[in-house]
This record gives structure tokens, C-alpha cells and sequence, in this order.
């Protein structure tokens, strides 16, 4: 462990525990509605914590192969759905020796729910900012939004089968490309001893690639392969991610095939 807190650069990690040490601040607070120990406010702080091999988004390495430190805090308003989160990664873009980009920070909202038969949903808008973006020298502009949406259900049977689906869709996608479409699917189980394989599947649509000039933009098709184990508050997850079709990979960023070990928790 202490290998892998050692690989991080002082003003990524610095800035992530200032997030942790808010994330321990919020999540034990929740607001008062004049009862005592019980909390049956509407009202809901949560937030989780992640160190893993690899940050691996959408295919593409974000941390140049190396380990990754990633917290996140999240607020709920229960009887109606609306939440808003904020959540945090390091980062390291292999865009030449100029690009001082090392924290990805993501803040997003939206509403939750279920329908009547059991179909979870959810909706929402999410922006991507990266805070030292001032200090690149490529030209790409990094931050962007998207809104989403996805739906999941579980079988009300043996191993609960889960399955879901989702999208998300940005008018000016990373590095200004243009329009983005990102389409995934999710199934997974539960076994008997705990562990819960998932095979994951997505699709990525980019109009166009402004770091080449291209004016056809790119696509590939990402997979993942894994299972998640609970140990008391921790989860372990181990799985294999590739994406293919290379020939329209994102220009200086390759598309990975990777091996990722994560241990997570929340509260």
C-alpha cells in the first residue's frame, strides 16, 4: 500500500484528501428535523473512497497505466429523488510534458427513482473539470458536459440477475470534439459465496477529434469483464476492461487493455 500512495504526485494527493477529510465532515451530518439519535430526516449525506491499480474510463487510460486515488460526496433528498454529488480522481494525460493536468473533478446532479414494477431510473447533467487545465500547452480544451440517463432491474429470483442500461450525451465532447454519444450495458448476479460477476459492454461516438484535425471523428467499443466481493465495508473488485478498433483511438491517448484491482467503500 504504501508503494502505491508513494506514486502519487504531492498536489494531486493534497487536493484529494482535502476532499476526504470533507467526505468523513459530511457524510456524519445529516440535517436536524427535532428527533433524536434515529435520523429520519430526508435529508442524506453520503461518501466513498476508492484506491485502484488503474483509472480506465470509457476505454481510454486516465492515469497513464499507473494507480489512481478517487473519493466522492454525494447529498439526497429522498422523498423526491434529487441529488447532486461532487466526486474527484487523479489524473495523468499522456499529452506530451506540457500537460500539468493531474486532478479530474466531476459535479453533478439529478433525480432517482422506481417505477412500479420494480424499473429503477435515474437522469441527470454532470460536468468534467479539470482545475490545472491553465497549465497545458496543447490547445485542447478539457472540460465538458453531459446529460444522462440509464434504467436497471433486478429479477426477483435466485442470484438476482441484474441488468441495465444507460447513455449519456455531450454537445461539445472532450477537446472540443462535438457531439458525443455513450451507450452501455451492465448484467451481473450474485452467487452464493458472495462474489457478484458483471459483464459490461459500451459504445462510444465522437463527431469529431480536434487534437488531429480529423473531420470523421471516432468510435470503439469498450468491455469489461469482473467480479466485486464484499468484506464488511470494503469491496474488492477485480476485472478486465479492453476496447477495441485502435484505428480510431483518441489522439495521444491509447485505448487500453488492462487488468484493474480496486478496493472501495462507502458511507
Amino acid at each position: 500500500m504504501k508503494e502505491i500512495w508513494n506514486r502519487f504526485k504531492r498536489p494531486n494527493l493534497g487536493a484529494i484528501l482535502g476532499l476526504v477529510a470533507a467526505s468523513f465532515l459530511f457524510s456524519h451530518h445529516s440535517i436536524a428535523d427535532g428527533t433524536d439519535g434515529e435520523s429520519s430526516s430526508p435529508h442524506v449525506w453520503s461518501a466513498n473512497m476508492m484506491m485502484a491499480t488503474e483509472y480506465v474510463f470509457r476505454g481510454i487510460s486516465q492515469s497513464n497505466e499507473d494507480p489512481a486515488i478517487q473519493v466522492g460526496i454525494d447529498y439526497m433528498h429522498e422523498p423526491s429523488g434529487f441529488y447532486v454529488g461532487t466526486w474527484a480522481s487523479s489524473v495523468e494525460f499522456n499529452t506530451g510534458s506540457n500537460d500539468g493536468t493531474q486532478i479530474e473533478t466531476n459535479l453533478y446532479g439529478g433525480f432517482t427513482g422506481a417505477f412500479s414494477n420494480g424499473i429503477e431510473w435515474d437522469f441527470g447533467g454532470l460536468f468534467y473539470y479539470y482545475p490545472e487545465e491553465a497549465d497545458d500547452d496543447n490547445g485542447a480544451e478539457q472540460d465538458y458536459v453531459e446529460v444522462y440517463g440509464s434504467i436497471a432491474y433486478t429479477i426477483d429470483s435466485p442470484m438476482e440477475p441484474t441488468m441495465s442500461f444507460g447513455f449519456a450525451y455531450s454537445p461539445d465532447y472532450y477537446g472540443k470534439d462535438g457531439d458525443s454519444i455513450w451507450l452501455h450495458s451492465t448484467f451481473g448476479v450474485t452467487t452464493d459465496l458472495g462474489i457478484q460477476p458483471y459483464v459490461t459492454v459500451g459504445f462510444l461516438d465522437v463527431e469529431g477529434d480536434a487534437l488531429t484535425g480529423a473531420t470523421n471523428g471516432y468510435e470503439y467499443v469498450m468491455y469489461s469483464i469482473g467480479g466485486s466481493y464484499d468484506i464488511g465495508m470494503f469491496t474488492i473488485d477485480l476485472n478486465w476492461t479492453e476496447a477495441v478498433n485502435s484505428a480510431d483511438a483518441v489522439a495521444n491517448q491509447e485505448l487500453s487493455e488492462a487488468v484493474i484491482l480496486s478496493i472501495s467503500s462507502s458511507w
